[in-house]
């Protein structure tokens, strides 16, 4: 069953903003010690949670990498609570879940939308 267009519209916006991460990260760990990089990254987990946040249930759980609610939960966290952002979460964010993240979202793309 295709993906409503909304739901594409935010797929192709998680899928921009997890790309710049890869980008803004590519030199590994370190690359969140500077204090652009980190804000640049930051920006895009919260872009990826609040689009997260709008999928309908239906995309949601197309996205199996996913853990229920963890890009809502860290949106809220840089946003809400930015003094207890850690960046070593960060960086086990940016190295594990979202290449993962990315799989799904192309995935969903190709096949669904």
């Amino acid at each position: 069953m295709a993906v409503p267009p909304r739901d594409a519209a935010r797929l192709r916006h998680i899928e921009a903003a997890s790309e710049r991460v890869a980008l803004y990260t590519a030199g590994g760990h370190e690359s969140l010690t500077d204090a652009r990089t980190l804000d640049a990254v930051l920006h895009c987990l919260a872009v990826i949670g609040e689009a997260v946040g709008t999928l309908s249930e239906g995309t949601y759980a197309k996205l199996t990498s996913l853990p229920p609610g963890a890009p809502i939960s860290m949106r809220n966290l840089i946003v809400h609570e930015y003094w207890r952002v850690d960046p070593v979460v960060v960086w086990t964010t940016v190295a594990r879940d979202i290449p993962s993240l990315l799989r799904d979202v192309r995935a969903v793309l190709e096949r669904d939308a």
